[in-house]
């Protein structure tokens, strides 16, 4: 397969796919008119649940899978990882068996899983959406457990130290030699905490300026000391919600304007309201969650449901890419590369624009108005514009 585009450099290239990966890449000089836009396929770090399905709870059939994957694919995204919330012990295990049962038998576009939960802070202030009740220490013996089940499939981990420092360190030391990455989150750690979490491997900080209390004091709050850290990534959800423009922007333009090298990392946090196309009831896991008329997920709230807690949002990847480019005032090609070749990196994949890599790519419109033409996987084409 061959294709001539346009890279978000703006760079015009002959690029030739063979066995799944990019044989050849060319540069072409001078210019020619009327191409599609290449870029690297998106990589969501978040996703809870998406197209009505919620992977939270056991799936129904296998075509439910293949429903929200294929969805997925339609909005971009060539590699997620499943956000598994805090849920019980046994919860847990089932969830576990079940979908990485899935994955290894069809992976499709999943990459494996995302831990949120449940070593996080119970406090009111960071819980968030999370049930309390089923938070917990940091455990060795979870860990190993979760390790028995899915094996590498499990990629990412978010931990609030703070609950008990020397367990973190030690659960944080004994995953990143099993090459699992650690996020903070849902977390108030600072100072001596903070730093210790990232001594013992912590690299980034989930949702940052989310699960954060309402009111904290101006200078000694998490998301001034996680900025401070030069080598910390972050997650931002680009939906206008969970963060409002102006402290999207701010965030956003720090980390993606660091000092060393840009710490920016996009995600939707997705549940299942995501591209389901309406309003309404929908869960995530145990937990009721109301998707409003703003396109909010929310916990409902007696007589004023459009009051509750954020509990994930509708919000799709190819749209956030877009939300976070205007809101932030950056470049596209930084707000694109924060949503797939950074996040990629964190995982151990070569993904990107280069020969020998996997062919996974979108083919965008080169309208002024966004429009994803095409999505291809392994050098297949997975989704085409109607």
């Amino acid at each position: 397969m061959k294709i001539t585009a346009r890279t978000l450099h703006g760079e015009v290239c002959h690029v030739e796919v063979e066995d799944h990966v990019f044989k050849k890449i060319t540069p072409e000089k001078g210019d020619i008119l009327d191409l599609p836009w290449i870029a690297p396929g998106l990589i969501d770090i978040q996703i809870n649940g998406f197209a009505g399905v919620d992977f939270n709870r056991a799936l129904e059939s296998d075509d439910a899978w293949h429903h929200a994957t294929k969805q997925l694919y339609a909005h971009g995204c060539t590699g997620f990882l499943i956000a598994l919330i805090t849920n019980a012990e046994e919860g847990y295990r089932k969830l576990l068996h079940d979908m990485a049962g899935r994955i290894n038998l069809d992976p499709r576009n999943c990459l494996g899983f995302h831990m949120e939960g449940p070593w996080l802070n119970p406090d009111p202030g960071y819980r968030g959406a999370h049930r309390p009740e089923w938070m917990q220490k940091p455990s060795l013996r979870l860990l190993e457990e979760w390790w028995d089940i899915a094996g590498p499939l499990l990629k990412l981990i978010t931990i609030a130290p703070e609950i008990d420092p020397e367990a973190s360190a030690q659960v944080i030391r004994a995953g990143v030699e099993k090459k699992i990455q650690f996020f903070l989150g849902h977390s108030g750690a600072m100072g001596e905490t903070l730093q210790n979490a990232i001594e013992a491997g912590a690299v980034g900080w989930t949702h940052l300026g989310n699960a954060v209390p309402a009111n904290v004091p101006k200078f000694e709050n998490v998301i001034l000391h996680a900025l401070a850290q030069p080598g910390l990534y972050a997650s931002l959800i680009p939906d206008g919600q969970h963060l409002p423009p102006h402290a999207f922007r701010v965030l956003a333009r720090s980390l993606e304007k660091a000092e060393h090298a840009s710490r920016l990392l996009l995600t939707t946090d997705a549940m299942s309201g995501a591209a389901a196309g309406k309003t309404g009831a929908y869960t995530l896991g145990e937990v009721q969650v109301e998707v409003g008329a703003d396109g909010s997920a929310r916990l409902p709230t007696a007589g004023a449901p459009s009051s509750g807690r954020l509990a994930g949002s509708t919000l799709t990847p190819f749209q956030g890419v877009f939300l976070a480019e205007r809101m932030a005032g950056i470049f596209l090609e930084d707000a694109w590369t924060a949503f797939s070749s950074r996040p990629a990196s964190l995982l151990g994949l070569k993904h990107g624009l280069a020969e020998g890599n996997s062919a996974d790519f979108c083919l965008l419109s080169p309208e002024k108005t966004p429009y994803l033409l095409a999505t291809y996987h392994r050098g297949k084409c997975v989704y085409e514009a109607p």
